[in-house]
């Protein structure tokens, strides 16, 4: 199942690209939008853990998005360093413009975190699918 949902994915790559326009967007809008037009809400108080989980949601859709563009030889290091170097801008971001936000190293850190465990998931997806997907191209152009 989650074979086949990655293959997918994979094979359609303007669907990952449009899924990862619109985390992107979404991230931008969770993070860079004053706190006070986004509702007071208990998850809040979970403020790191939404961090850990954007970055994780967003490296992983980026990883998936290299995977289909380069045939899964995509390094690992570039997708965590995209990811981490996007957590740690909007976290200045946070702190330069006048939007009421602040900037947080313990954001910044939980935004690596996020990063760094959707890089080691990406790992063990490109060690046990990489070899499959390409037989399964070479299988599809013999026929």
């Amino acid at each position: 199942m989650i074979g086949k949902s990655i293959f997918f994915l994979v094979r359609n790559r303007k669907l990952i690209t449009v899924i990862l326009i619109i985390v992107t967007l979404a991230i931008l809008a969770l993070t860079m939008l004053p706190s006070n037009k986004l509702g007071d809400h208990q998850i809040y108080e979970y403020d790191k853990l939404g961090h850990f989980g954007l970055f994780f949601i967003w490296t992983f859709v980026f990883g998936i998005y290299n995977f289909a563009r380069k045939n899964f030889n995509a390094r690992l290091l570039t997708i965590f360093l995209a990811g981490s170097v996007f957590g740690i801008l909007i976290e200045v971001f946070q702190g330069i413009l006048p939007y009421g936000r602040n900037a947080s190293v313990y954001d910044a850190l939980a935004d690596i975190a996020g990063s760094f465990t959707a890089t080691i998931l990406l790992f063990g997806i490109k060690q046990r699918y990489m070899a499959r997907y390409r037989e399964m191209l070479k299988n599809r152009h013999k026929i």
